[in-house]
């Protein structure tokens, strides 16, 4: 059966694997029922016992038992922490209070007789207080085992202190009726945990990891049959690979989730928890290492950005034979769009007949000495001179066009970025354009296949082997039950022989593939090395990128698979180390080791977390690059105690002034706002009888950081209670009847239809909030409905539709409270926590720069996962930030419309140099000193006039994305230009280079066929590829920012020069 698109999921979902921890949270919450309809017990709990069925909603036992411990005793003391709160709020009431009446009745309370002014603005002023810490923890921390007991912190002020306001005495009881029950439901969630289906972080942790290695393994058969096509062709296309990759990718937040706490793991397993860390590391490398060789398809890419992002083009000395970019002979030739409307002259070019490409290559080495002219270096252009010419002047006559196309019709704003435009458009027509690009590329994709096709097969095996031992590792649990047979052990040795065999298969191909197939893309090179004159008088050359292309590939894939060889030895190292299961305790239990820079599982919309800091970096790294630290403008460091203590102080005050501090105070200030009518003698009585204080935390709930979240919290609670409040009517009326409720027919009722309700609460794909209101508002209706009927309580809303509809009014007074209270001062957007997150990424990606060229240049050892993991932060930060913009659209704005697309544009080729400085942190990692200086002196890191370029735009970056200020007119981009200021082409270090750094200058095949070779040409082209994209970078924020300082005439005396 073929179900709709949106309950696809439902299948999705349906393995036994996933029905575990739903049966678990089911039945946890089933015996919550129990307990509640037990008369006895019910009375304990008091009049809030229905917490316990709401509280099996809010935090289901879903997650494996550390998990769930820690959560369900943070919770716990952050409700004890509330409660002791209320106790002295209520203590310090007392003593304001004028009539104490310890004997008064409850019908008499309740009408709000006792209410004196005094002891309501103390409350208050505790309402207020309380309910800012709670709020300011819960934005400051953002998703996290912190966030469900913030919520019930604000829960347990805002009850206890509501209703204790109308006792004439201090009711210092009042927060057990808020703990109790979730009291009773942590010991029920912790004890089903341990019992039914039990799950560990370790078991977790490897389904996690095991839904990135499969992907992996179907990325690489992708690379081989992607390998095999026609890249040339129009139709050639490469999103199944970065799909692929993705979906892997978006694996590694869950998995650092679940390896914070492999540390306090408790498990009988042959594998003690802290052994995946290991093999988180290798996976971890792994995507970086994968989305290196993705980045081969975008260099070759027809369709790829406008910007250049390979190196500058050799310039050929040999005369130039014109080809047909013709593919394999078994392939079906095709002619793109671009050729059919391509002007004529290069229409010739292209379709004229191939000569002299198919010789034989003779491997014979001839040197070109430095001081020679050399198809290396060599400045004479084209023969071809005027069918390039025709390409250059087609390119030149589109500057002013490309730089007037980023505006839109009609849009009133003018042009911007047109000087970058110019000088880039110069240089693809002059040093970057080549009319046999397409021959060029067909013959180097084919050799790059020939030489990578076998050892991506052996890689393809591996990670399909590996993805199932990682599967099955947990499989040997409870052994001690069959007892360990020689059978076993045998088996056993078996395993470890195949994995064994594997890798030296592996290491084989490796070896080959490193010494000789690799090899395979030089062939086109040879000619210029071969004695023989005539083979080569007619012979070109083809430019260097299209090598460097192809090295970009080889090196990832080198990296892969040793990688792969890592964990093939990690394997075996585990098997052969781990024979015997064991039990394995924690050896350090730190259960609230939590900060907020960690790595942790993301909640992807109800995200809070702050712009100014990005979770998985240290903030005190963020700040301290190098000797490079942020200083004061207007005080020097303090000098003694008293200035430090002042200065603390200074801080201390200053950090109100946040966003999560501005957003708590303003949140509790609603709080106390719609808590007024409780505290009112005239309104008291109407207030608790009608439970307004549903309307009170649900409108403190509500209230997020930025006014889009808020709008979209106010359509989506109205909507969830709607839908909640039908459910929870129809279960009620179900097991009750027309009756006033039935324990034997709720405990029926909610034992058929549970399993159904935790299913959706745990895999239906809507947002998280519309998803967990539902399922609290059915509870809710639901409990209050038994409460009330049979419990004695002062005063009741009602059962079945009646607590329906008032829920529902509330709801609606308290979120619309919220909506509007949004757009007081200070108010923020999701448009400015965008715009200050890429300004923050921004300085980030600067910081890395700078640390990656530090260690190129000193090569001090340092902890290079360091720096892998703050890009992996970046790129998550990212990542949040491209799902919380989705909410923008409920932000209303009389101005115009949110520009998303150029924010995108931002955001995206951040993440690209995110990407590229891991390439270049692994390329100066892997470069022996002699090479990385020779690298550095060719990419220019050690001129101290580039770095100082490439910084300056950097720093101009953050602070236009940060202030929103207009960048000047006139900025040192296009980098490239000064990039390219020398062209080596081949040559290691350039002719009028005064040091050699031992290295050779005259290019040999011996040099060429050099690993480290290899490596500086990886090197140059991801160098490259940084400047490029932070070209694009300055251009994208132009269009966002604008620009200021117009000198007229600078564009046309540009054109000139260039020209």
């Amino acid at each position: 059966m073929n179900l709709p698109q949106s309950l696809q999921w439902i299948p999705a979902n349906s393995t036994w694997s996933k029905w575990k921890p739903v049966i678990r949270s089911a039945l946890a919450a089933w015996i919550a029922v129990v307990v509640f309809i037990i008369p006895r017990i019910e009375n304990i709990l008091g009049q809030a016992a229905f917490l316990i069925i709401i509280a099996s909603f809010l935090s289901p036992p879903s997650d494996p038992f550390i998990a769930v411990l820690e959560r369900e005793i943070i919770v716990l003391i952050f409700v004890a922490l509330g409660w002791a709160w209320v106790c002295l709020g209520l203590m310090f009431a007392s003593l304001a209070r004028t009539q104490t009446v310890p004997d008064a009745s409850i019908r008499t309370i309740i009408t709000g007789e006792y209410i004196e002014a005094g002891p309501s603005v103390i409350i208050g002023v505790f309402i207020f207080i309380g309910s800012t810490f709670f709020l300011y923890i819960k934005a400051r921390l953002g998703p996290g085992p912190f966030l469900p007991a913030s919520v019930f912190g604000c829960i347990c002020v805002d009850i206890s202190l509501m209703t204790a306001v109308l006792f004439p005495y201090p009711y210092y009881k009042i927060g057990q009726m808020i703990i109790l029950p979730l009291a009773f439901h942590s010991a029920i969630s912790l004890i089903i945990s341990i019992l039914v289906f039990p799950q560990s972080v370790s078991a977790q942790f490897t389904t996690y990891m095991q839904g990135a290695v499969t992907p992996l393994a179907t990325t690489i058969s992708l690379h081989k049959s992607h390998l095999l096509e026609d890249v040339t062709s129009s139709a050639f296309s490469y999103k199944q690979i970065t799909d692929a990759a993705n979906k892997a990718e978006n694996t590694l937040p869950m998995l650092a989730a679940a390896s914070r706490l492999l540390k306090l793991d408790i498990i009988y397993a042959r594998l003690a928890p802290t052994d995946y860390n290991e093999m988180h590391g290798i996976v971890r490398k792994l995507m970086v290492r994968v989305h290196g060789m993705g980045v081969y398809f975008t260099l070759i890419h027809p369709t790829r950005e406008q910007f250049p992002v390979t190196p500058a083009v050799s310039h050929p000395a040999t005369p130039v034979h014109p080809r047909s970019p013709s593919p394999r002979p078994d392939r079906p030739s095709s002619v793109t769009t671009e050729e059919r409307h391509a002007p004529s002259a290069d229409k010739e070019i292209r379709h004229r007949k191939p000569s002299h490409h198919h010789q034989p290559l003779s491997s014979h080495a001839r040197s070109y000495p430095a001081n020679s002219t050399s198809p290396l270096h060599s400045p004479r252009p084209y023969k071809h001179s005027r069918s390039h010419h025709a390409h250059h002047t087609l390119l030149h006559s589109s500057l002013l066009h490309l730089a007037l196309s980023r505006v839109p019709k009609h849009s009133g704003e003018t042009a911007v970025g047109v000087f970058e435009s110019q000088k880039y458009l110069n240089l693809e027509a002059i040093h970057l354009s080549h009319p046999d690009s397409n021959f060029f590329t067909a013959r180097a994709n084919e050799l790059l296949s020939d030489s990578c096709q076998d050892l991506l097969s052996v890689c393809q095996e591996v990670l399909g082997i590996s993805g199932a031992w990682i599967g099955n590792v947990g499989g040997f649990s409870f052994d001690f039950l069959r007892g360990y047979n020689e059978d076993k052990a045998q088996h056993h040795r078996e395993e470890v022989q195949r994995y064994e065999d594997l890798l030296e298969k592996l290491t084989r191909e490796l070896d080959e593939f490193s010494t000789k197939k690799r090899l395979t893309v030089l062939d086109p090179y040879r000619p210029m090395f071969d004695r023989s004159d005539d083979t080569s008088s007619d012979y070109e050359v083809p430019p260097h990128r299209y090598l460097f292309h192809c090295y970009v590939y080889q090196y990832h894939l080198l990296h892969f698979a040793a990688l792969l060889q890592d964990m093939l030895k990690e394997i075996i190292r585990l098997e052969t180390q781990r024979e015997k299961p064991k039990l394995w305790l924690p050896s350090l239990p730190k259960l609230l080791t939590w900060r907020t820079w960690e790595p942790y599982e993301i909640n992807e919309q109800d995200d809070d977390e702050d712009p100014e800091t990005i979770p998985g970096i240290d903030p005190t790294w963020m700040t301290d690059l190098g000797k490079a630290v942020k200083r004061d403008p207007d005080a020097l460091p303090p000098r003694n105690a008293l200035e430090r203590v002042m200065n603390w102080i200074y801080r201390a005050v200053i950090s109100i002034g946040g966003g999560n501090m501005l957003f708590a105070l303003k949140a509790a200030t609603l709080t106390v706002i719609l808590a007024i009518p409780s505290f009112l003698k005239t309104s008291a009585e109407f207030a608790y009888a009608n439970k307004f204080v549903w309307a009170v935390f649900m409108a403190q709930l509500t209230l997020a950081r930025f006014r889009g979240d808020t709008t979209f919290g106010v359509i989506a609670r109205i909507i969830s209670t709607f839908a909640g409040g039908l459910i929870g009517t129809v279960i009620w009326y179900i097991s009750a009847g027309n009756g006033r409720g039935n324990p034997y027919g709720l405990a029926a009722v909610c034992a058929v239809c549970y399993p159904s309700f935790f299913f959706a609460r745990l895999y239906w794909p809507i947002a998280p909030m519309t998803n967990l209101i539902i399922w609290v508002t059915t509870a809710l209706v639901v409990g209050y409905s038994y409460n009330d009927t049979h419990l004695t309580v002062s005063s009741s809303p009602g059962w079945g539709i009646d607590v329906a509809w008032r829920r529902f009014v509330l709801v609606i007074v308290g979120v619309l409270a919220a909506g509007i209270f949004s757009h007081f001062p200070p108010s923020t957007t999701i448009r400015s926590y965008q715009r200050r997150t890429l300004a923050t990424t921004s300085a980030e990606l600067g910081s890395i720069y700078c640390s990656v060229v530090s260690y190129a240049n000193s090569h001090v050892e340092k902890d290079s996962t360091i720096t892998v993991r703050s890009l992996l932060a970046i790129r998550s930060k990212l990542k949040r930030s491209l799902v919380l913009k989705e909410n923008a659209i409920y932000e209303l704005s009389l101005r115009g419309r949110w520009p998303a697309e150029r924010y995108l544009k931002i955001l995206e080729i951040q993440t690209q140099i995110a990407y590229e400085l891991c390439y270049l942190m692994s390329v100066v990692h892997d470069l022996e000193p002699a090479w990385a200086h020779a690298f550095l002196r060719r990419t220019r890191m050690l001129d101290s006039d580039f770095q100082g370029d490439v910084l300056a735009v950097i720093s101009l970056i953050s602070n236009a994305l940060h202030t929103g200020s207009p960048l000047p007119q006139i900025t040192p981009c296009p980098l490239l230009d000064r990039f390219m200021l020398r062209r080596h082409g081949l040559n290691v270090v350039h002719e009028e280079s005064e040091d050699d750094y031992g290295l050779p200058r005259t290019l040999t095949v011996e040099t060429l066929e050099n690993l480290q070779y290899l490596t500086f040409c990886v090197g140059v082209s991801t160098t490259f590829g940084i400047i490029t994209r932070l070209d694009r970078l300055m251009v994208a924020v132009k269009e966002l920012v604008g620009e200021q300082y117009h000198i007229d005439g600078m564009g046309m005396s540009v054109m000139t020069t260039e020209v």
